[in-house]
């Protein structure tokens, strides 16, 4: 049964294709959020606490799949991380997603959940002291997210973790390559 969710080496076109395939799925999921929530009341709400359940699984869940299964190929999770940092900035800073701007969010909230959770993990295992400052902000951003996006819903809190994201997210995108899986295994081993 672990076979299914085991590391694979997927090649450049199938790395993308999965990338995509994550990103589609979670926000598929999001977009359907007006089943559930038809008046939009949106964190107060309990149904849509619970449907939001969902694109976190999709989302942390296709996170570490990609990261698992794209070790030959780093730069497409680089790529795919600097690709979520422009839509970050584009939800947040413009209005080029138009009345799919919350549809966006909702995507992009449990996708950099995941991240930040495979950042604390790769970096923590590097096990240098700079190495685990980072895992340690990565996880507290992540935490600091998802309390923000799905129970407190403080407003004022966008305004400074907005640019954060896109800081972080680069940031990840930029070191990905020294923390991949194949890295951090082999020096933990050493």
């Amino acid at each position: 049964m672990l076979k299914i969710i085991a590391s694979r080496d997927l090649a450049p076109i199938p790395a993308l294709a999965a990338v995509a395939f994550v990103f589609l799925a979670t926000f598929a999921w999001a977009e359907r959020t007006a089943i559930i929530d038809p008046d939009g009341l949106s964190v107060p709400y309990w149904p849509w606490k619970l449907w939001q359940a969902g694109a976190l699984l999709l989302g942390i869940a296709g996170v570490w799949w990609v990261w698992l299964s794209t070790r030959p190929v780093p730069w497409v999770r680089s790529l795919a991380l600097a690709v979520l940092a422009a839509a970050v900035l584009a939800n947040a800073y413009s209005d080029v997603f138009g009345d799919y701007g919350g549809d966006l969010w909702r995507t992009i909230n449990p996708l950099f959940i995941g991240c930040s959770s495979v950042a604390a993990v790769a970096l923590w295992r590097l096990g240098s002291p700079p190495g685990r400052v980072a895992s340690l902000v990565s996880a507290a951003l992540g935490a600091t997210l998802f309390a923000n996006a799905y129970f407190v819903d403080y407003g004022d809190a966008w305004q400074f973790l907005n640019p954060l994201m896109i800081l972080a997210i680069l940031a990840w995108a930029a070191i990905d390559g020294q923390v991949s899986p194949a890295t951090s295994v082999s020096r933990a081993e050493d």
